[in-house]
């Protein structure tokens, strides 16, 4: 596809990126590429997609990408581009890493996009951004590294070592992009009129708190219902729009100050949660509730594989003494577990059999980072064992296992009388 094909191609996709669209062209289309780009801008700015796109749209251009949210160590960086580049080797530093780049180099230009960068900065000191930003040096390849991130580049400074990169910046949508981008959601386009005047009551209120695209397009689709009941109902008219205003003022007052929050009982974050999630991921969430929530002194008894035990369960179950309160251990809150035994809860409760691996603790790792979990590092630091606490609660980890055909209430000790 030619230069100006893939620009208009995608212009007419991405809309209000134009000048960021033009620039990432002009530039992964030459055919020698610059050694390290650094694209940034506030959250909900289009980077991630206008970066994917543009890759995707040049036939030439071999590339990998990673979410470095989910790279625990330098290798697992390492390994991760290498397999999208097909190399499945070990790579245990940056040499190998250069040299198995050297091995799979076919003569295309080789494309590496490094997203949510910043968490880099604490990986090896600090030191794999400057080892990074000089791998096409150390190859002699035509390579381009690619940061993106929501911070400026000032902010990476580690060190001595680093290349200056060419800087791409994002801006945040003004109003009236935002405006023309949520009304190509409208759901129901026979109604555009109504609810171009709809999304200009969610601005007036919002837009001040919040420039997130992301969040103003969930919100708005939370109140058109209440928008539209007084019109539906024949109370107001839908050429009435003070009166419409002062009947949706209240609720959208009320919701200002739960922008970027997900109650339980909302359909954001923890629905979200229960679609997006990997298979094992789920799986960790409902063995650290378990572990959380039921006496360690009673794991064998709840989660033993044996056959004999497996037949005996019911009946040891009844066996258990049985609790004053129903929801007792709910109310005292979640206890600190060890690592391991979270992970034999975890291997107990899932069907199929698990090899260890690094990729089942990148998912803790993951799982901690989106405050499902919490790392107690004071406990951990003196007796050598990671001890986590399990932030999730009952309806959602409820609705997680229900998601995997798990009969949490089976193995919960306070339910199981």
């Amino acid at each position: 596809m030619e230069n100006n094909s893939i620009k208009v191609t995608l212009k007419a996709e991405i809309p209000h990126r134009d000048q960021q669209i033009d620039i990432l062209v002009d530039i992964l289309e030459t055919s020698t590429l610059p050694p390290f780009l650094y694209v940034y801008g506030h959250t909900s700015t289009g980077k991630s997609l206008v970066v994917q796109q543009v890759i995707q749209s040049i036939e030439n251009i071999q590339y990998a990408a990673i979410q470095c949210i989910e790279c625990l160590s330098p290798r697992f960086l390492y390994e991760s581009i290498l397999e999208q580049l097909g190399c499945e080797d070990r790579c245990d530093s940056a040499n190998d890493f250069a040299r198995h780049l050297n091995q799979i180099y076919l003569g295309r230009p080789i494309c590496i996009v490094l997203d949510k960068a910043e968490r880099l900065r604490d990986l090896n000191d600090g030191m794999l951004i400057p080892t990074l930003t000089k791998i096409p040096e150390y190859t002699g390849l035509n390579i381009c590294i690619m940061f993106i991130s929501e911070i400026p580049f000032e902010k990476f400074r580690c060190g001595t070592g680093s290349l200056d990169p060419i800087h791409i910046f994002f801006p945040q949508y003004s109003k009236e992009e935002i405006l023309d981008l949520l009304m190509k959601e409208c759901p129901q386009p026979e109604n555009a009129s109504l609810y171009q005047t709809y999304l200009s009551m969610i601005l007036g209120v919002f837009l001040v708190a919040c420039r997130d695209y992301c969040e103003l397009r969930y919100i708005a689709s939370q109140h058109w219902d209440s928008f539209m009941e007084p019109i539906n109902s024949g109370e107001i008219d839908r050429t009435q729009s003070v009166k419409l205003w002062r009947h949706l003022e209240p609720k959208l007052r009320s919701s200002l100050n739960q922008v970027y929050v997900r109650g339980p009982d909302t359909c954001g974050t923890q629905i979200g949660l229960k679609m997006e999630l990997p298979f094992f991921s789920k799986f960790l969430i409902i063995a650290a509730y378990l572990a959380s929530y039921n006496p360690a002194r009673y794991d064998r008894r709840l989660f033993v594989k044996a056959k004999e035990g497996r037949k005996n369960k019911d009946k040891g179950l009844k066996s258990l003494k049985k609790q004053k309160l129903h929801n007792a251990a709910r109310l005292m809150g979640p206890k600190v577990f060890p690592i391991d035994r979270l992970m034999a809860i975890f291997y107990s409760i899932v069907e199929e059999r698990v090899t260890p691996s690094l990729n089942i603790f990148v998912q803790i790792s993951t799982l901690v980072s989106l405050k499902l979990l919490t790392h107690t590092g004071s406990a951990a630091m003196f007796q050598g064992v990671p001890k986590y606490r399990c932030n999730a609660g009952y309806d959602l980890v409820r609705s997680l296992a229900r998601t995997v055909n798990f009969e949490l209430g089976r193995y919960l000790y306070d339910t199981t009388v």
